[in-house]
């Protein structure tokens, strides 16, 4: 849990709207008899139509950032993936990101 919350946690400080302080929501919720972690950011985004195929891909970055290396979504979701859970995005440009994830019981 500790690599998944450093990095959403990264992220969201990483590609917050320029000349602003990074706004950033963590909360839980039991849907279904499922646990559910939401992490959200009200940061840069991206768009879900060129990129949702790609969002969770080795090596893929979406912002021209200096420290961009496109691992750590890709953790997230092997990390996810490997305690039995997964994850769903949803995003916007200029709006930020919210990322569901979805654990086993």
């Amino acid at each position: 849990m500790d690599s998944i919350f450093l990095n959403l946690i990264t992220n969201s400080i990483k590609y917050a709207k320029p000349d602003s302080y990074p706004d950033i929501s963590i909360a839980t919720r039991k849907t279904n008899g499922v646990h559910q972690l939401i992490f959200t950011d009200k940061g840069q985004g991206f768009d879900m139509e060129k990129v949702k195929h790609k969002i969770f891909g080795l090596h893929q970055t979406f912002h021209n950032h200096t420290e961009s290396k496109g691992i750590g979504l890709y953790l997230v979701y092997n990390h996810i993936n490997s305690l039995g859970g997964h994850i769903d995005v949803e995003s916007k440009v200029n709006e930020g990101v919210k990322f569901v994830l979805t654990f086993k019981d």
